[in-house]
């Protein structure tokens, strides 16, 4: 049976998505003026995060394909905005780490992700914010507790 429509406009996975969308897309035109398109500035976020990763994480980080990352780090070395070293152990990889043209990028991009996200949780008391968070990262843990499980079973 069909669950009726109005459960479905109720559930969780929808309006996260929904949410989700919209706050990129409001982040997306909120940056337009910087001439970075979403693959950049998410991937300068993910290397200004964890400084010296290397493409394989990344990939694995942002859910894309290693060539992906591969050819986006390419051309962001091109622009000047990261810098690839060389993996001392592994010829092969490379370390990826913001370059100093790109830090004041970085910080816009901060800033313009803390107002957005001080207007989108406008109305709800700290408290509720908090619970929010924690409520969400135990969903979070769930679902990644659920991936393990499943990974685990298919190499079985």
């Amino acid at each position: 049976m069909v669950a009726p429509h109005a459960k479905f406009e109720q559930s969780i996975g929808p309006i996260l998505g929904d949410i989700s969308r919209l706050a990129r897309k409001e982040f997306d035109r909120r940056v337009r003026d910087l001439h970075l398109t979403r693959a950049q500035w998410l991937f300068l976020y993910h290397v200004t995060q964890q400084p010296g990763c290397t493409q394989s994480e990344l990939a694995e980080r942002l859910q894309m394909e290693k060539i992906t990352v591969s050819r986006q780090a390419e051309r962001l070395v091109r622009a000047g905005w990261i810098e690839r070293c060389d993996h001392q152990d592994d010829g092969r990889a490379y370390h990826l780490y913001v370059t100093p043209k790109a830090e004041p990028i970085i910080v816009r991009l901060a800033a313009v992700a803390e107002e957005l996200r001080a207007d989108y949780l406008r109305g709800l008391p700290s408290a509720r914010r908090t619970a929010l968070m924690v409520d969400l990262l135990h969903i979070k843990s769930n679902l990644l507790r659920l991936d393990s499980k499943s990974r685990r079973r298919s190499h079985e």
